[in-house]
Order: structure tokens, then C-alpha cells, then sequence
């Protein structure tokens, strides 16, 4: 036996918090009974199950898998290797596995309109580095949006730096909400960018690629279009089409508002692109990707090329609803000019009630959840500021516009008034029972 100081903490670097999270749980884990910890862990998953369906979950980053793709899950397939192509894998003896593979693949590329689909990365932010090693080098330059605007931690502290990228800001029209294309020319000649990555994990309005493929086409550089919060909308063609409005590849992660497992996802219609980002998921990145997932989000893609537009319109139609209700009820959300959003997100101003963190929580002690956010209002003083709201799961939930409505004023309710939130929980559980 080693000497290594099993009553340390396991993250001595942690916050306070974090460590004594950790010794609270791990203090109470049957570790050297393998059959109590199965029945600790199996009752803590069926209890996390009870927790949400007896909540509303709005958190823009989650969804719910159907029963239907659900049932196809199989976790003893995930400790089956199948490495390299289909009909050229091994080890021996996983041939039958080409088949969920291919299925997920195809199902997949069908759904974004896409001329190829790698669903192999286990991430969104595997998905983001195979294309960054795919179109840059270490010591390069890319630009992405402003994390006030929604870019993500995959496009400018995790992943590029792990390729040894700098990273610049995007020129921003806070108040169009999309890319400052007046500036971008100049922006783009100044700091001649290796790859320019759009979309993120706000995205309350399509971007107006009419205006940016062109400008980017005119200085060379290739663009990244991170739709990983809006996947689904894209399949149910709600949103917007990025592959065919020509942005050379598109990352998404597989669940959020597209309804799949947890996974990533890169299409293009470009066989040179796919070939390089091929490359980059496998050998490079991965080896074996854990087949169990793809059978769940082929069924998922399928499901979304012959339902997704009514999905996604109920989505958007949910976020509308609700963000008209919340304003009406004396809680700002953005973008009133535009009815509030024109996707399924809604960016919520609660600075005049504590802020985000503190509205979280009040939210989730009545059981609403959801996160904290940044406002992409032009400044640097909105950390925490607002709050972020997805419709997916709600609609996944088969909720509709009337929920959204009544959730709204019950949300608004507990955000303007810090108190006992068992009166709201009881308003919350008759609204779910209807």
C-alpha cells in the first residue's frame, strides 16, 4: 500500500464550501461495501429523478431524454471499444456496433442539414478542440464573441488554451445583440484571426450570417458556429441554418435544446473540413467514445427531422410568453423591442433584486431552477446580474404556453419578495398537476 494521506481533502485548493461539501458526502460513503454502495447510489439517482419531476427545471442547459430514446440506452455497450472506421475497427468482434454508429451519424447530419457528421466527442468542448487543432496552430490568434454576449468557456479559457491560442473579443452591438459588422472588417484586418468562433450559451436572436460569412469569407478566415444551445431549434428550422447560410463548420452539444444524451457533435458540408476534424477526434483526441450514447441520440435526431419544428416553436412561443409575463409583473428582461427573445432563452434582469445567485436560490428553495448569468449589457459590472432562462425541458415536459404564463407570475412573485417560499412551492405543485 502506498503512503498516500487518505484523510486528506481531496481538493485542498477548493473554497471552503467545496471542501466541506466534500467531507459531508464522502463521510457518509459505503466504500468498502460495493452492494450498500449500489443501493446508496441507485436511491440518490431515483431521488435527483423525484427532485426534478416534482420541479420546474428552466436551466437553459439541461433537457429530457425521451422514453422512446431513453429505452435504447445500454451501459454494458459502453465498455465495448470500437475504434477507427466502420468496417475497419477493432479489436475483433464489434462489427454489429458500426450499425448504432452509423445510425446516430446519419440521423444526425440529417437533422442540421449537413453534408457529414462526426458524433464521436464526448462534449461540445471535445467538439470545439477538434476544430481548433484541426484550424490552428499553437500561438494563433482566433476570435470569438464577448462572455457579456454568451461566449462560452470552450471558445475562450479551456479549450483554446489548452492549443496554446490567444484569444480576442469579437467587435459587439449590445444593443442589436448580435456582431458589430460595421467594425468587423477592421477588427478582422487588425487582428487576422486563424478561425472565428459565433454562437454560445446566451443566444436570445439569430445572428445575421447574410452579413458575417461574407465578411469573413473576404478575409480568409474560417468560421466556427457554436450552436450547442440551440440545436434543436436549428433542426426544427426555427432558428436559423448555419451550414447553408455557409459557415464552414457547426459544434453542438447533443442534449440541451436538441433533446439527446450528453455529447458533442462537429457537421460541415466541407469533406476536406470533416476529414481534418475526423482526424482530430480520433486518433488524436479520443479512442474509444462510449457507443452506449449514440443509440439514445440517433433516436433523438430522428425524432427532430420529422417533429422538430413543432418542438421548437413550442419552445420559442414558451420563452415569449413567459418573458412578456415576467415583464408585465414587474421583473426587466431583455430585448423587449424584439418581443423578448426569438429563441428559447430569456435573459432577465434581477440586479434591483439581489442578483442572480440570490434569486437562484430563492427560486430553487420554491423549485424553479435555473443559473445565474451574465447580462450582455456593454459592461464588465454584470456578473451575477441576471438570470438565464430555457424553455427545452419545460416543453420536452409537454408544458405549454398557459404554464409558461402562470410559472412566469409565480417567478416573478419570488423574485421581487425574499421570503418563505412554501406558499409559492404549493402554487408551483397545483400548476404542475393541472
Amino acid at each position: 500500500m502506498n503512503n498516500t494521506n487518505l484523510s486528506a481533502p481531496t481538493r485542498p485548493w477548493a473554497s471552503t464550501t467545496v471542501q466541506r461539501r466534500i467531507e459531508e458526502v464522502s463521510s457518509t460513503l459505503p466504500l468498502g461495501d460495493p452492494s450498500a454502495l449500489a443501493d446508496l447510489l441507485t436511491d440518490t439517482a431515483r431521488a435527483t429523478r423525484e427532485t426534478f419531476d416534482s420541479s420546474f427545471n428552466l436551466y437553459a442547459g439541461a433537457n429530457l431524454l425521451s422514453p422512446l430514446a431513453a429505452g435504447t440506452a445500454s451501459i454494458g455497450l459502453g465498455g465495448r471499444p470500437t475504434l477507427g472506421d466502420p468496417g475497419e475497427k477493432f479489436p475483433s468482434g464489434v462489427d454489429l456496433l458500426d450499425v448504432i454508429e452509423l445510425a446516430a451519424t446519419e440521423a444526425v447530419r440529417k437533422a442540421v442539414g449537413a453534408a457529414f457528421a462526426d458524433v464521436r466527442p464526448t462534449s461540445a468542448t471535445i467538439a470545439n478542440l477538434a476544430v481548433l487543432c484541426a484550424f490552428t496552430n499553437p500561438g494563433d490568434t482566433i476570435a470569438a464573441l464577448p462572455e457579456a454576449a454568451g461566449g462560452h468557456i470552450s471558445h475562450h479559457g479551456g479549450a483554446p488554451s489548452v492549443r496554446g491560442l490567444h484569444v480576442e473579443d469579437l467587435p459587439y452591438d449590445y444593443a442589436a445583440l448580435d456582431v458589430d459588422y460595421e467594425a468587423l472588417p477592421a477588427f478582422l484586418a487588425r487582428v487576422r484571426p486563424t478561425l472565428v468562433i459565433v454562437g454560445g450559451n446566451l443566444m436570445l436572436r439569430p445572428l445575421d450570417l447574410g452579413r458575417l460569412v461574407p465578411l469573413a469569407a473576404a478575409a480568409g478566415v474560417p468560421l466556427l458556429y457554436d450552436a450547442s444551445h440551440v440545436a434543436g431549434l436549428i433542426a426544427g428550422g426555427e432558428f436559423q441554418d448555419p451550414l447553408s447560410d455557409g459557415v464552414d463548420v457547426l459544434s453542438f452539444s447533443t442534449y440541451k435544446s436538441f433533446g439527446g444524451p450528453a455529447g458533442g457533435a462537429v457537421c460541415t458540408n466541407d469533406a476536406g473540413v470533416a476529414q481534418r476534424v475526423a482526424e482530430m477526434v480520433y486518433p488524436t483526441l479520443s479512442a474509444n467514445y462510449d457507443v452506449h450514447r449514440l443509440a439514445p441520440l440517433a433516436v433523438t435526431a430522428s425524432a427532430l427531422t420529422i417533429d422538430g419544428g413543432d418542438y421548437a416553436r413550442a419552445c420559442i412561443a414558451s420563452a415569449r410568453a413567459m418573458g412578456a409575463a415576467l415583464d408585465a409583473h414587474g421583473v426587466p428582461v431583455l430585448g423587449r423591442p424584439f418581443g423578448h427573445t426569438e429563441s428559447h432563452h430569456l435573459a432577465v434582469d434581477v440586479r434591483e433584486f439581489g442578483g442572480g445567485a440570490a434569486c437562484a436560490r430563492r427560486l430553487a428553495a420554491a423549485g424553479i431552477f435555473l443559473s445565474p448569468t451574465l447580462l450582455p449589457l456593454g459592461d464588465e459590472q454584470t456578473a451575477e446580474a441576471g438570470l438565464r432562462i430555457g424553455t427545452q425541458e419545460l416543453t420536452s415536459r409537454g408544458h405549454t404556453v398557459d404554464t409558461a404564463v402562470d410559472l412566469a407570475i409565480i417567478m416573478a412573485d419570488v423574485i421581487r419578495h425574499d421570503g418563505d417560499p412554501a406558499p409559492a412551492r404549493a402554487r408551483l405543485d397545483a400548476l404542475r398537476a393541472r
